[in-house]
């Protein structure tokens, strides 16, 4: 905002110190324990931040590539860019890694590709996905279910970079399947979930509203399902995996064994923590459970941690094991004006709600008109 080198010479004067820009640097170094190499990934004031910083990198690329925006198209952190055939993609590239070490960044490799002649071509799938239909009748349903996923898979494995499996299930999700063959569709959407993390969310979400209005699952496998996944996932840290997975038993009221959590009590998650802590309270949890690790956050260190919303709410509902004070809650600054307003963040009535509607379809016949996918509604 400032630029480098005027900043380098007024570091330590009132003019920078006093800066919106020098505040926006602080917040942001704030918000990520202390660490100034980056920027947080989530929430919306990262677009705006980021977007500052890929505009003036625009800048500063057209020093050496002059005509960039006319044959170049960015959006958010992917660029585009055409070359001509008397240039090599080497030449652009070396370019932009300029224009980039300006600010300390690089290319990602595993993103970087060329395209064109002389170069593979991936298959087109947004038309065979969004154009496949299924047979009404049993058998020649069940074969033409096989037929699709195991198509979408082999699409998926060569746009590794696109959402195919997830496009998959949301347009699997639309088939009009026969009471015969809805658990096998069940058992493809639990094994692409298994192979594209991607689509687990959409997954739980669209079998757990099937489910309650009564087409209805085959819980004894999604039971096996879930108690498998979750100590792997658990082991890895994929914490927004473990969460859905939970909130998938929680909504469809399966019990979970105590052996299954052993790993998962002791994530650094506050949305995990309280998905666990509500199904204790709900008497889904098959024995008893050590939740101490997250107990030890209920105080007010607790609450300047990144585990303050378990702190918090968790105390709010009373939900841990034993009955904690509020007074790390009732004598904080900012906590205090939460708790004397009844601010609440976690639902526990929230449910899931109905993953392919209107916005789907719409979004299909955009693609029929135009060829291309765009990002996909929820």
């Amino acid at each position: 905002m400032l630029g480098k080198e005027w900043v380098k010479q007024n570091l330590n004067t009132t003019a920078f110190k006093a800066s919106f820009s020098n505040h926006i640097d602080k917040a942001i170094a704030a918000g990520q324990s202390g660490q100034t190499v980056g920027i947080p990934i989530g929430p919306d004031t990262s677009r705006i931040v980021s977007e500052l910083i890929a505009t003036d990198l625009e800048v500063t690329a057209r020093k050496d590539i002059p005509d960039l925006e006319q044959r170049a198209v960015r959006y958010v952190d992917d660029l585009l860019v055409g070359l001509d055939d008397s240039e090599t993609a080497d030449a652009i590239l070396a370019k932009l890694s300029a224009a980039l070490y300006e600010y300390e960044l690089e290319l990602n490799a595993e993103k970087t590709a060329v395209h064109g002649m002389g170069f593979g071509h991936s298959p087109e799938w947004v038309h065979f996905i969004r154009s496949f239909d299924v047979s009404s009748h049993v058998g020649r349903q069940r074969e033409d279910l096989d037929s699709f996923f195991e198509q979408a898979i082999h699409l998926a494995d060569v746009n590794p970079r696109e959402n195919v499996l997830l496009f998959a299930a949301k347009r699997a999700a639309t088939f009009k399947i026969q009471a015969e063959n809805w658990n096998h569709l069940v058992r493809w959407f639990l094994y692409i979930s298994r192979r594209s993390s991607t689509c687990l969310s959409f997954v739980v979400q669209h079998l757990s509203v099937s489910h309650v209005s009564g087409t209805f699952l085959p819980l004894d496998e999604v039971r096996t399902y879930i108690h498998r996944q979750l100590p792997s996932r658990a082991e890895a840290a994929h914490t927004a995996e473990v969460a859905w997975l939970i909130f998938w038993a929680r909504e469809i009221g399966i019990t979970l064994e105590p052996s299954v959590l052993e790993r998962a009590v002791n994530l650094r998650s506050s949305v995990f923590a309280l998905l666990v802590l509500d199904m204790v309270t709900r008497g889904l949890i098959g024995g008893k459970l050590d939740t101490s690790f997250w107990e030890g956050f209920a105080n007010s260190n607790g609450l300047k941690s990144e585990m303050w919303l378990v702190a918090y709410e968790a105390t709010r509902k009373a939900w841990w094991p034993k009955p904690k004070g509020s007074a790390y809650i009732t004598s904080h600054p900012y906590f205090a004006e939460l708790w004397s307003r009844d601010v609440q963040f976690y639902e526990s009535a929230r449910k899931s709600r109905p993953q392919v509607g209107p916005s789907f379809f719409q979004m299909l016949r955009a693609v029929s008109a135009t060829g291309s996918v765009g990002p996909y509604p929820g």
